[in-house]
């Protein structure tokens, strides 16, 4: 195990010496690296067994043993194997929020030719790849992030669900309608906000489904695109 034992110095009757303080109270910085070092370990070592072995197949005995860390050492970075999975999914989903903004910065100078519903696509695309990749991992990150228990990791992966679903409301308020304007946009937004947790509830609900294998996993994308131009529509007439 990478794990070492603090060694201490013998008492001298005169107080701790300068060789016993240095190395039981490590400079901040260097505690700080060691325990950046095990949270990096223990979350690829999630990775690649969620990856490889799916989430029920995996333990939190086998996560520490695949990072080399004692076992309550999981425990200190993630209190539930529930939470360990939404660290990992925090984990991937700053790379989806990457390559939306990238495919919004690539539409934006194309507005005419590219509709909001297709720069919505762009934005869940990224999503159902690592849905592909992590497919039973996805299916109980749905479940969690619909009906889990409260946590920190849980937290911060509703956060960035929040802000997928923001920016979506932002794409649909935008949406060319006949007569439309801004104070229009603007208007529709409630109506838009609603549309966009309907998407992602939807899209989830189908990656279930898919997991389930109540749909074929190669439609998904086209059961994604269909739900999105049938929430495009709905808040195009309700606004």
């Amino acid at each position: 195990m990478r794990e070492q034992a603090q060694t201490r110095s013998p008492s001298t009757g005169h107080g701790p010496s300068e060789s016993s303080l240095s190395s039981s109270s490590p400079p901040r910085g260097r505690r700080e690296r060691a325990k950046a070092d095990k949270r990096a370990r223990i979350l690829a070592a999630a990775r690649e067994l969620f990856r490889d072995r799916g989430y029920e197949g995996t333990s939190m005995s086998e996560v520490a043993r695949r990072a080399d860390v004692a076992a309550g050492t999981v425990f200190q970075y993630a209190a539930t194997k529930t939470e360990l999975l939404m660290m990992v999914t925090a984990s991937l989903w700053p790379t989806l929020a990457v390559a939306g903004e990238g495919d919004r910065t690539e539409t934006a100078g194309s507005a005419e030719d590219t509709g909001s519903g297709e720069r919505i696509l762009g934005l869940i695309d990224p999503f159902l790849d690592v849905v592909r990749s992590y497919p039973e991992q996805t299916t109980w990150v749905a479940r969690e992030i619909l009906f889990g228990d409260q946590g920190p990791h849980r937290a911060e992966v509703l956060a960035r669900v929040e802000e997928l679903e923001t920016t979506i409301a932002g794409h649909l308020a935008q949406a060319p309608r006949p007569g439309g304007d801004d104070e229009h946009a603007l208007a529709a937004h409630p109506t838009a906000m609603l549309g966009a947790r309907l998407l992602v509830t939807g899209v989830l609900a189908e990656v279930n489904r898919a997991r389930q294998g109540r749909t074929q996993a190669g439609e998904l994308t086209d059961r994604v695109r269909r739900i999105v131009a049938l929430v495009h529509h709905g808040v195009e007439d309700g606004a």
